[in-house]
């Protein structure tokens, strides 16, 4: 008869004879901890155990760990962009998973250098096949590694990830967890691990919001205010209107609190005012100099704009207003992020990917002259989110590219730029922007924004 263990890796579909009767010591176990056996009763989490494995997936090897001079990366602080190239790279190890369907992706840099991607991957988001995927960008690399798997429970979906690094040598990745066998992702555990060494090895995963409900959906963007409290964005509903709840912890991921919870749903009004829950769903936030968390949505549309909701006590309480930008639909989310040098960047589409007849709006092309253009486009504001005075689109000028998921093949032109995607990004120190859509990775910065336009 074999272990409990061992049975737990056959789930899997990794070979018994590959396991022992008895888990590897600490010493020999490869510290991933990227496949979980979990417990539950009645929709709550009660136990995860980690599995150990026979050796490491490959965004866990041959790891640099002494800490990146960014100086090396320096442009002089002149304008830059790279055309996209993808991050979504199949796997080349046996036995990795890697499904038709991949999206939902979060982007982070690392003190060594490097940038660590990850997604989910799946033939249907509602199925307990749903995996989540990593990949590797190493320090000078011109190319992502292959991806293998980052974190699985059998059987369960794993819906909605968010990877962040602290500036300090953390690195946070949050997750969603279905219930075994549950399709969909109405109802899921909220887990959390981190990271202290690139990457590599990571604590076991801890069920933070172990019940499975409601407003556990993670969304990519997690943030730190600058009295270091930790806030996880999570969508509040399934559907496409219904908000976005915030999970805030002010002990460094050892508690935490969701001020929305049990709460009734708001009216997403010009004005009103809701309690815990921020209008439109996959939203991101951003905290405002005088200390006011900002956040921009999907859905929930005000005036027939993208809304935007504002908070001066840490997310208990939000008042709503129409944003300046049009509203975006499926297939797409948007970027709201303080960037190193000072101000707001905001990254959407000029409109839903599915229209017949796309919209466009007055931007500025990638030699700074003003255009009307089509598609993924950066806005700026200088002034704590009260204007956005420069809009630019985000397009390598040419080209075809195959954007994965709900995008697939589009055609780039000065004026066109990929028509939707799943959006995440990162900023690393020499001040280059990393953005990545469903399937591919866009680098710029600031000055190349500012290209050819005037304050």
């Amino acid at each position: 008869m074999i272990s409990p263990f061992c049975a737990a890796l056959a789930l899997f579909g990794i070979p018994v004879n590959l396991c022992t009767s008895v888990p590897p010591t600490e010493k020999e176990r490869p510290l991933t901890y990227r496949r979980i056996a979990v417990d539950e009763r009645d929709s709550v989490v009660t136990a995860i155990t980690p599995l150990s494995e026979v050796s490491p997936p490959r965004w866990a090897r041959d790891v640099a760990q002494v800490r990146f001079d960014w100086s090396t990366t320096d442009r002089n602080g002149g304008p830059f962009f790279a055309h996209p190239i993808p991050f979504v790279v199949p796997p080349v190890d046996s036995g990795e998973p890697f499904y038709p369907h991949n999206h939902q992706p979060s982007i982070t840099w690392l003190p060594n250098g490097d940038l660590l991607a990850i997604w989910y991957s799946t033939a249907e988001e509602s199925g307990t096949e749903l995996t989540v995927l990593a990949s590797r960008l190493r320090a000078g690399a011109t190319t992502w590694d292959p991806s293998s798997e980052f974190l699985k429970a059998p059987d369960r979906n794993m819906h909605g990830s968010s990877i962040f690094h602290d500036g300090s040598g953390t690195i946070y990745h949050f997750n969603g967890m279905g219930p075994r066998g549950g399709r969909g992702w109405a109802n899921l555990a909220l887990l959390m691990r981190t990271s202290r060494d690139n990457g590599v090895s990571w604590t076991p995963a801890k069920a933070i919001a172990p019940r499975m409900e409601g407003r556990h959906q993670v969304i990519s963007g997690t943030i730190r205010t600058r009295n270091g409290t930790l806030i996880q964005n999570c969508d509040a509903v399934p559907g496409g209107n219904g908000g976005t709840a915030l999970h805030l912890s002010r002990d460094g991921g050892r508690t935490w609190t969701d001020p929305g919870r049990g709460k009734p749903p708001p009216s997403f009004e010009t004005g009103s005012i809701g309690r815990g829950t921020i209008a439109g769903i996959h939203a991101q936030v951003v905290e405002l100099r005088d200390g006011r968390l900002m956040a921009l949505g999907r859905g929930d549309a005000i005036d027939g704009r993208m809304p935007m909701s504002v908070s001066d006590d840490l997310g208990v309480s939000w008042t709503y207003r129409a944003s300046p930008f049009p509203p975006i639909s499926g297939g797409q989310r948007l970027i709201l992020r303080r960037l190193n040098e000072g101000p707001l960047l905001f990254v959407g589409f000029t409109s839903g990917i599915r229209e017949s007849e796309p919209k466009g709006m007055a931007v500025r092309d990638s030699r700074g002259n003003e255009v009307i253009g089509y598609g993924m486009y950066a806005a700026v504001s200088f002034d704590d989110g009260a204007t956005w005075p420069l809009r630019k689109l985000l397009t390598p000028g040419e080209g075809e590219y195959d954007g994965g998921a709900h995008t697939g093949k589009f055609v780039a032109t000065p004026t066109r730029a990929e028509p939707g995607g799943y959006l995440a990004a990162t900023q690393t120190p020499d001040g280059v922007i990393h953005l990545i859509s469903s399937r591919l990775h866009y680098r710029f910065n600031l000055a190349w924004l500012k290209e050819g336009w005037s304050e």
